[in-house]
């Protein structure tokens, strides 16, 4: 989908511009809103003051995709700070990327992914990231099952944000990767962009019937329905506001909603289940700045600015938003108790592998309504909200993924 200047405009949510005048602004997207977005134009106010370089920063939001792919190059930004790996090999939008140089050295995993296996330059560099594979509950509770298979939670005592697609690619990811690892990873081996093939093995079907059987149990078709309408951070009050819910599954950056609407020391947290004495996932995330070419030098240099490794002691608007919680970066060890293991294991290589639905393209590519997310979405719908058997849900799932990908 592409998308023309006029419909551009029309779609940023909100734009605020830092510096002075007299000079061009530095355009930077980002997919953020609310108090993420306030806490980032808090590390950009730093830029300018130091810089004196005035910068746009706008919110995107899911349209940041057809953003970076659109023909109408006067809305492409200078800098993008992308969610999603994927688009920075999408064939439209990496040709658009201005590669880096000149910048910090980053962490070898990290590195790797944002670099092409035909290549050895740097696409982008990454500014956050994340541990998707925890679940949270209140302080004082216990509710670790002992592997995934014995998972198998009461309807109403587990919180599901449905009406975000990400929220149920993330369960299915850490279902995947527990289940099946063989096949994750041959979804996307580290010598090659992928093997497509894989998505019709017959172990994918029976992840996504264990996931299917996850959900049934959990929700009965009046919980299912009020889910299906139900945003991540909703869900996460539902376990510490309401106390209608008792678990719910949600990265780290999790904590400030939690600490925001929950009050005081309420919240744990446990990893995602392996499968039967199998090692727990462990799914990471991120968001990477990319200069784009029409950027020149500058945007570059904001790039390599805004990603960098902070000295010891330095302190910083970053640095106050990691110790504050809900952000990690790969160069510093977050302060919060609650996020200290959650940034050690984000270190474990052997144990880490990126988040699936974010490196797709093509017509599996997540969105709210479209690609995997929407399959998830009517998974989820089938045997929560319908009465469709998990193994016949998930058949068809699989049907559809394996469709998207042949066409």
């Amino acid at each position: 989908m592409s998308m023309s200047r006029r419909a551009f405009l029309a779609a940023v949510p909100a734009v605020t511009v830092a510096g002075c005048s007299g000079q061009a602004p530095l355009r930077v997207a980002v997919v953020w809103s609310g108090e993420e977005l306030r806490r980032f134009l808090r590390v950009v106010d730093a830029y300018v003051a130091r810089h004196r370089r005035p910068v746009s920063v706008y919110s995107a939001g899911d349209n940041i995709s057809a953003l970076l792919r659109g023909p109408a190059e006067d809305v492409i930004p200078d800098v993008a700070v992308i969610p999603r790996l994927g688009l920075l090999f999408d064939p439209v939008v990496r040709p658009r990327i201005r590669p880096r140089s000149g910048g910090h050295e980053q962490p070898e995993f990290w590195r790797r992914l944002v670099t092409p296996y035909d290549s050895e330059e740097e696409l982008g560099a990454w500014f956050k990231i994340a541990n998707k594979s925890l679940v949270w509950h209140r302080a004082g509770e216990r509710w670790a099952p002992a592997s995934l298979t014995h998972w198998q939670p009461r309807p109403g005592t587990l919180a599901i944000g449905a009406a975000d697609g990400w929220v149920l690619s993330d369960w299915f990811e850490n279902v995947l990767l527990a289940y099946a690892p063989e096949v994750y990873t041959g979804l996307y081996p580290p010598e090659e962009r992928g093997s497509q093939a894989w998505w019709g093995v017959a172990r994918v079907t029976e992840a996504l019937t264990l996931l299917a059987t996850i959900w049934r149990e959990a929700f009965t078709q009046e919980q299912g329905r009020r889910a299906l309408t139900m945003q991540f951070h909703d869900s996460m009050l539902d376990v510490f506001s309401y106390r209608t819910a008792d678990v719910v599954a949600a990265p780290d950056f999790a904590l400030p909603v939690i600490e925001r609407y929950g009050g005081g020391d309420v919240a744990r947290h446990f990893p995602f289940p392996g499968l039967d004495g199998g090692k727990a996932p462990l799914v990471v995330g991120g968001d990477v700045a990319v200069a784009m070419r029409g950027g020149g030098q500058d945007a570059l240099d904001f790039v390599n600015w805004l990603t960098r490794p902070r000295a010891s002691g330095e302190r910083d608007a970053l640095t106050d938003w990691v110790d504050e919680g809900g952000f990690l970066t790969p160069y510093s060890a977050p302060s919060h108790p609650l996020l200290q293991m959650p940034a050690q294991m984000l270190n474990k290589a052997e144990s880490r592998h990126y988040d699936l639905s974010d490196r797709l393209i093509g017509r599996l590519e997540g969105g709210d309504g479209r690609g995997l997310w929407r399959v998830l979405t009517e998974l989820f719908t089938d045997v929560t909200a319908g009465t469709v058997p998990p193994p016949t849900a998930a058949a068809a799932a699989r049907e559809k993924i394996v469709e998207a990908v042949a066409a």
